[in-house]
């Protein structure tokens, strides 16, 4: 009869803990998920994009040896 209490008591407490424990996960995600916000990622993207251009740029400009009158800077800016 004590095991069983026992058993009870330990499965009870073992079920409030995935419960807070999901719940505390979750309100992590959501912290997680918005302090990110939307205007922040597309500064981000274009940020890396604007590095990948220039690398590309560089190295096809360093390989063609002189530089064009029209670049796909003038897009850009």
């Amino acid at each position: 009869m004590t095991a069983m209490f026992r058993r009870l008591f330990w499965f009870v407490l073992g079920a409030l803990a995935a419960l807070f424990g999901y719940g505390w996960l979750r309100r992590q995600a959501d912290q997680v998920a918005t302090k990110e916000s939307v205007d922040q990622f597309i500064d981000g993207l274009v940020d890396r994009v604007m590095t990948a251009k220039d690398k590309v740029s560089d190295t096809v400009g360093g390989a063609a040896g002189g530089k064009r009158d029209s670049t796909s800077d003038d897009l850009f800016e």
